[in-house]
C-alpha cells in the first residue's frame, strides 16, 4: 500500500495483514510519522491476559481496566497517543481464537467499532491483525 493510501482515513479500519507485507507497512507508517505500535499476544490464552497485554503494549493510562469497554474507550480517546495517524499491529490472535472463540469474536467487534469511530473523525487509524477472521478484509495492496 502506498503512503497516500495509508493516509486515506476513508480506507482505514480493521484488516488482516499477512506477515510478508509487515515490513512494507511498518516502513510506510514510520515514513509518514504515524504512531506505530506493535502488540504480541501470542502467549496470552485468556481474554483477560490478552487485554492486559494490549494495555501495556499500547501504553494506556493507569485507569485502563483491561476489559472490552476500557479498550474501546482508550483507543477512541483523541488524547491517547496523539498523532496524525495510527497503525496498530497485533500478532498472536490465532492463539486467542483457539482458546476462546467467543471472546475472540467480541475483541474483533470492539476493534471494528473503534475503527468506525476513528473513521468518522476522519483520522487514519489502522488495526492490523495477523489472523484471518470472518468479515475482516485483507489489507489492501498498493
Amino acid at each position: 500500500m502506498s503512503d497516500k493510501s495509508l493516509k486515506d482515513a476513508a480506507l482505514s479500519g480493521l484488516y488482516h495483514l499477512s506477515p510478508p507485507r509487515l515490513a512494507t507497512v511498518e516502513t510506510s507508517a514510520e515514513r509518514m510519522r504515524f504512531c506505530l505500535i506493535k502488540a504480541d499476544i501470542t502467549q496470552q490464552t485468556s481474554i483477560e491476559s490478552a487485554l492486559s497485554q494490549l494495555g501495556s503494549a499500547f501504553q494506556f493510562p493507569i485507569w485502563y481496566g483491561a476489559n472490552f469497554d476500557a479498550l474501546y474507550d482508550c483507543l477512541c480517546d483523541p488524547d491517547w497517543q496523539p498523532a496524525k495517524g495510527h497503525v496498530l499491529i497485533i500478532n498472536g490472535m490465532a492463539h486467542l481464537r483457539a482458546a476462546d472463540p467467543d471472546d475472540f469474536a467480541t475483541l474483533i467487534e470492539v476493534f471494528q467499532a473503534v475503527a468506525e469511530a476513528r473513521r468518522e473523525r476522519q483520522a487514519p487509524f489502522w488495526i492490523l491483525i495477523d489472523t484471518p477472521a470472518r468479515g475482516i478484509p485483507t489489507f489492501p495492496e498498493a
